[in-house]
């Protein structure tokens, strides 16, 4: 199948299937022997980040981030890993490019064959996890720049939907990042754990400190663009709420104002006995000068009593 391909050399293998599809997922259990429950777990829908360790290999699933550019959303999708100590298997669904060019390279490049096919496979999927790692920066410095930028317009334009909707987007992201990598942290741990003696885990060192590095500074960055957003969320719940505060102050302003004018013209109109507005001379222009320093006088109260 051209979505399964192969990598041996010194005695190692990368197998790499490019398609979370039924067809492939039965050509790798027939070819390796791996858990039917291992396999049904590798199909969509997406299982939750973990490792389980059996008799002859590793399972581990991670989350990795997609953006999309056109909708300015972000998504996630899912690895899964089948390592043991001569071979990995990579199964995903054609959306991390980062896999597909550290594959063509060490396919095409003899020297990175030599390079990280030493030792055992877990040295293939350490570099394979730093680079999908290093590729999350990019995305996390593309949310800081949204964030900023939502900062700085903020306070120089009136509150309105699309600045809501803008928040309300960002506020998203981060939360989908947040559960996407939330689980790196704890399923390589124990990876390192559970390892035994077939991986020898403990002759790549640096590799495993530059993974929690990673996962660390990520996590941290998670964190700082929360409490951002959160903060952002919050000022604009109350730029609304000020806005709309002062509008409806305005609004009352103005029926307390019409409302004893409008009571006075109605009584002014009354066709009775003893009106006098109605009987003298000029009586239209004597109201319409009542109301006026009446609305007046009023305004004036207000602004005193500093509610304009």
């Amino acid at each position: 199948m051209k979505t399964i391909q192969e990598i041996q050399s010194n005695g190692l293998m990368w197998v790499d299937v490019s398609k979370q599809g039924v067809k492939e997922l039965a050509e790798i259990q027939k070819r390796f022997g791996f858990s039917e429950q291992d396999i049904k777990e590798s199909l969509p829908p997406y299982q939750r980040p973990k490792i389980v360790k059996h008799l002859d290999y590793y399972f581990m699933v991670l989350h990795f981030p997609i953006f999309d550019r056109d909708t300015k959303r972000l998504s996630f999708t899912e690895v899964d890993f089948f390592l043991s100590g001569s071979c990995l298997v990579t199964i995903h669904s054609s959306q991390l490019h980062v896999i597909e060019m550290f594959f063509t390279e060490c396919r095409k490049n003899i020297e990175k064959q030599n390079e990280y096919f030493q030792g055992t496979a877990v040295h293939i999927l350490f570099e394979l996890v730093s680079r999908l790692l290093d590729s999350i920066f990019p995305i996390l410095l593309h949310v800081n720049e949204d964030i900023n930028f939502v900062d700085k317009k903020l306070f120089s334009q009136t509150p309105s939907r699309a600045m809501a909707e803008e928040i309300l987007r960002l506020k998203t992201n981060v939360v989908t990042f947040r559960r996407t990598m939330q689980g790196h942290r704890t399923v390589l741990e124990r990876l390192i754990m559970y390892s035994g003696h077939d991986l020898d885990v403990g002759s790549f060192q640096s590799y495993i400190n530059n993974l929690r590095e990673f996962t660390n500074e990520i996590w941290h960055m998670l964190e700082s663009q929360k409490e951002s957003i959160n903060a952002l969320h919050e000022t604009n719940e109350s730029l609304v709420n000020l806005r709309t505060n002062q509008v409806m102050k305005t609004l009352t302003i103005i029926s307390v104002v019409t409302f004893p004018l409008t009571l006075f013209v109605a009584w002014t109109d009354v066709k009775a006995g003893g009106n006098f507005f109605s009987v003298i001379p000029g009586g239209f222009w004597l109201v319409t000068a009542l109301m006026i320093i009446g609305g007046l006088s009023m305004v004036y109260s207000f602004k005193k009593k500093d509610w304009l």
